[in-house]
């Protein structure tokens, strides 16, 4: 339930858009990275699991056809895009295999069964799966979960970890780098060009993105 709590409350609406400068380069390194795996367009089907205020679901919706859906009321009332539900990651209302990709945005270090959700994620999707997660061996990451008690369960969240979680969920992962420096709602706007600079793949970054299909041979669901 604090999960919940912490997700309605009112400063939320502080946050940044997602058209705000450092949310637009946040989510291009990301999209960059992605497009080395695979590619969409107008006609890929994309799910945006706990989409919140629509970082990722704007910028995934100038080539695709977005739907995003949250369990908070508040964060998807900020988000600007058109098909979106407010709907519980553990329970997908879609049929089996409805998306081409289904993605998440530090998603999975909030929810209590992160198996389930994995599950879930993989059994609406037709191919691909993709999850961006805290880095715990970030020194400021690490901090900053061990501080919050929501973020708590990001202090396990090794790319190893996530890995291992993906590929036991009936997940084959296809790439996982560990990048980036900037956090989106907290980097000054000034800094920017130093962000840019250090936009890079290396151990420290602040946050895990893998990439991984359906395995569709010797898994259960």
């Amino acid at each position: 339930m604090f999960q919940k709590d912490y997700w309605e409350r009112k400063s939320l609406k502080d946050r940044r858009k997602p058209t705000h400068p450092v949310i637009l380069d946040y989510t291009a390194s990301k999209l960059r990275r992605i497009r080395k795996v695979f590619s969409w367009g107008p006609q890929t089907r994309l799910l945006d699991v706990g989409c919140g205020n629509g970082f990722f679901s704007q910028a995934f919706s100038a080539s695709a056809r977005v739907m995003g859906v949250d369990y908070s009321q508040r964060m998807l009332g900020l988000n600007p895009i058109t098909d979106k539900a407010v709907m519980d990651a553990n329970r997908l209302c879609f049929q089996d295999m409805a998306f081409d990709v289904v993605f998440c945005h530090m998603l999975l270090h909030h929810v209590e069964d992160m198996d389930h959700v994995l599950r879930e994620m993989r059994r609406v999707s037709k191919r691909y799966v993709v999850i961006i997660e805290p880095n715990r061996n970030n020194p400021l990451m690490f901090l900053f979960s061990l501080l919050v008690p929501e973020e708590r369960k990001g202090l396990i969240f090794t790319q190893g970890f996530l890995r291992d979680k993906m590929e036991r969920n009936g997940l084959k992962v296809l790439s996982a780098v560990t990048c980036g420096t900037a956090v989106p709602n907290k980097w000054p706007t000034f800094l920017l060009p130093l962000a840019r600079l250090m936009d890079w793949d290396y151990p420290w970054g602040m946050t895990h993105l893998l990439i991984a299909e359906r395995k569709e041979r010797n898994h259960r669901d």
